[in-house]
């Protein structure tokens, strides 16, 4: 076979990726018939270029800044991902800490593990609330707006009631995470993340690899305030994140 140019190479993954969203590595390696270190340098500079994004295993089309998903659109995707995630950040959990768990589907299966005697549990979910006490735990909710999409207390009311209290871990889902910001596409969403992050003296993020170089309408907060909880990836995007802060793999 004659070796195939690296431009005709490139272009072949971007019709791919075009066509099916995701792209996996061994089924590049195998259609361009090349060593899949090649195909990692390939879909590095593509990723560099702006054309892609690199993912846990492969690469995935990079798509425009997008509407908040519902919970229930939240629910069903990565679910394994997620899981393995939310075990990562029980593990950070310690008996007698006063943790903030904000509204979130992975931050859903994070309470429902915890198992740690005299916590105390501030959320702005109601949904999360509701589990806590079920389960026994000192629970606090934040008041506030509630927003339907996300079950999440915003607003004014919200912000200065988190104003008031400290927290030694707080765990959080977001939208999207690039080399400088971490994103939401809500505005008033945002004011309490960033919120929560600041009177925090450890800022867990926790997100699959999907939301790693997606960007959404508003910026939160810099990716230095707080500790990533992700899958692993090999990406350029990964390697500049963690030149800024701390990057926990699975």
């Amino acid at each position: 076979m004659i070796p195939i140019l690296k431009s005709e190479r490139k272009q072949l993954i971007l019709d791919e990726i075009k066509e099916k969203k995701f792209i996996q590595l061994e089924e590049m390696v195998q259609l361009l018939e090349t060593s899949e270190s090649t195909v990692r340098r390939d879909l590095d500079e593509l990723e560099s270029e702006g054309h892609l994004r690199r993912v846990h295993g492969g690469a995935e089309v990079i798509t425009k800044l997008q509407a908040e998903e519902s919970m229930q659109e939240k629910s069903i995707k990565n679910v394994q991902a997620k899981s393995e995630i939310a075990k990562k950040a029980l593990s950070l959990i310690e008996d007698d800490d006063v943790i903030f768990i904000d509204a979130g589907t992975t931050t859903e299966l994070l309470v429902d593990m915890l198992y740690q005697e005299d916590l105390t549990v501030v959320t702005n979910s109601i949904h999360h609330a509701a589990k806590l006490v079920e389960m026994q735990f000192k629970t606090i909710i934040i008041g506030g707006f509630v927003k339907h999409s996300t079950d999440a207390s915003i607003g004014k009311t919200a912000v200065d009631q988190i104003s008031q209290l400290n927290f030694d871990k707080v765990f959080m889902g977001m939208n999207g995470v690039d080399e400088h910001f971490l994103t939401t596409p809500d505005i008033e969403e945002a004011v309490i993340k960033k919120t929560i992050i600041e009177n925090a003296q450890k800022a867990f993020v926790l997100l699959d690899a999907s939301k790693l170089g997606q960007v959404s309408f508003v910026k939160v907060e810099q990716i230095e305030k707080v500790t990533l909880i992700t899958q692993r990836s090999d990406g350029a995007l990964m390697k500049k994140i963690k030149e800024k802060t701390e990057v926990i793999e699975l």
